[in-house]
């Protein structure tokens, strides 16, 4: 995957970029529409920067698209499925162990224990994650000013 930023600031072996908006999410209202102001739509990302560009220069940054793929999944898939499989065990717990209770209620219960669970770990993770170079987005080269609104 490939963005175009300018850099705010150089911070030696890193620097910090303001991403401008994809045009994919334009029109989706999440960012600046109902939930915020103007100033959500752009976002500022902490990148290595090799090439040891200086502020005010637009750069083009670069992270492997396997990587944002697996990301992706453990952040948002993973959750979802340990929900559903909380809501399973715990609704077959309460007929296996003849639990005098609403099913339905404890596999929400055991479904929602189980996910938070799961965001727990995830947490913990991401902070490995951040240390990891290969899951660090890059400033690969310079880009053409022009390019930065596109």
């Amino acid at each position: 995957m490939e963005r175009v930023g300018r850099v705010l600031e150089n911070r030696g072996e890193r620097a910090l970029v303001l991403l401008k908006r994809h045009l994919a999410c334009e029109g989706c209202g999440r960012c600046g529409g109902i939930l915020g102001g103007p100033d959500v739509k752009d976002e500022k990302v902490e990148v290595a920067n090799p090439i040891g560009a200086s502020e005010g220069e637009v750069v083009r940054i670069e992270i492997e698209d396997s990587k944002v793929l697996l990301l992706s999944f453990v952040i948002y898939l993973i959750p979802v499925l340990a929900l559903v499989a909380g809501l399973l065990v715990g609704y077959w717990a309460t007929g296996f162990f003849g639990w005098a209770m609403d099913p339905n209620l404890v596999g929400t219960g055991s479904g929602l224990v189980l996910m938070l669970l799961v965001f727990g770990v995830i947490r913990k993770w991401d902070q490995t994650w951040k240390r990891d170079k290969k899951y660090q987005p890059v400033i690969t080269s310079l880009a053409d000013p022009e390019e930065e609104g596109a």
